[in-house]
């Protein structure tokens, strides 16, 4: 028992981790985080039975999990309208003569 709980509390830890904005990251973490806990569960459910459940509960907990961690992306900051016109583009090169006074016709 004392070893489903330390296992328990380390998937916890991984899955509090997890919400990073890297897809890949999320996806590692969650399966890894949830295939300790399936693993967890399913050993401390068939205990009397030597706990055979431990490898279907990680399967089946990595495959929840790795789901879970993907869908933890943090969506990218909103994007506001600014309420100022764009800057004009910068001169294509900068001329050493100062600007022709405007004609007078």
């Amino acid at each position: 028992m004392r070893k489903t709980i330390s296992i328990a509390a380390g998937a916890g830890l991984l899955v509090l981790a997890g919400c990073t904005p890297n897809p890949g990251a999320n996806l590692t973490e969650g399966g890894l985080g949830g295939a300790a806990v399936g693993c967890g569960i399913g050993a401390a459910a068939t205990a009397p039975l030597l706990g055979i459940g431990c490898v279907p509960g990680a399967i089946i907990g990595g495959a929840v999990g790795g789901t879970a961690g993907l869908a933890s992306i943090t969506p990218p900051p909103p994007q506001y309208a600014s309420p100022y016109p764009p800057a004009p583009p910068p001169p294509q090169y900068a001329s050493p003569y100062p600007p022709a006074p405007p004609s007078i016709e």
